[in-house]
């Protein structure tokens, strides 16, 4: 599944210099700027690796830190999370919940309204199907006898879940979003 990269610097960037890195990198993506400072591109979740290891490489480049912050969509957590990647992880891909982690350590629980928006159109039986995924060490057929569902109902809803939200739980990274958001907003 494709995972959007969001980018920020700490200065005005040169956006031709900034492309021509990433493409050196991930050849072939698409970079759109949001503005001087940040925007986003589109790759698998492979790419998160090399883009780690060469971020250095790359504020070399720029003269200029950069952070960049793997999620599922953008939206205002995403936004929100991407101001505070550049001052807690310079020069580093973070999730997510690597953000969230670092706000709630420092008492920032802000985000949380926004961590609970993502999630408060589905349907009650979608959630405690996930939850149950969650709490079954994601194990599709484990969760399934679990809420003594059929293993297609299981994987239906699952499907339905990844559908809506764009939130593959069946990675680590968007499945500790997930846990987070059980512990903390429901």
């Amino acid at each position: 599944m494709d995972c959007i990269y969001l980018f920020s610097t700490n200065q005005a960037t040169d956006k031709t210099a900034l492309s021509n890195a990433l493409n050196n990198i991930i050849p072939g993506v698409e970079v759109f700027f949001d503005s001087e400072y940040s925007g986003y591109f589109i790759s698998d979740s492979t790419s998160f690796a090399e883009l780690n290891s060469r971020l250095y490489e790359i504020q070399g480049e720029l003269n200029d830190r950069i952070s960049v912050l793997v999620c599922h969509k953008r939206d205002d957590l995403s936004a929100r999370c991407l101001r505070d990647a550049l001052a807690f992880f310079p020069n580093q891909c973070t999730f997510i919940s690597d953000i969230l982690f670092k706000q709630f350590s420092f008492g920032n629980f802000s985000s949380l309204h926004y961590l609970k928006a993502q999630f408060k159109e589905l349907s009650p039986e979608l959630l405690e199907t996930v939850g149950a995924y969650l709490r079954c060490g994601m194990d599709g057929l484990g969760s399934a006898k679990y809420l003594n569902i059929h293993r297609n109902t299981f994987n239906y809803r699952l499907k339905e879940f990844i559908r809506i939200t764009n939130l593959d739980i069946r990675d680590y990274h968007n499945a500790l979003l997930l846990e987070i958001y059980f512990q903390y907003c429901k």
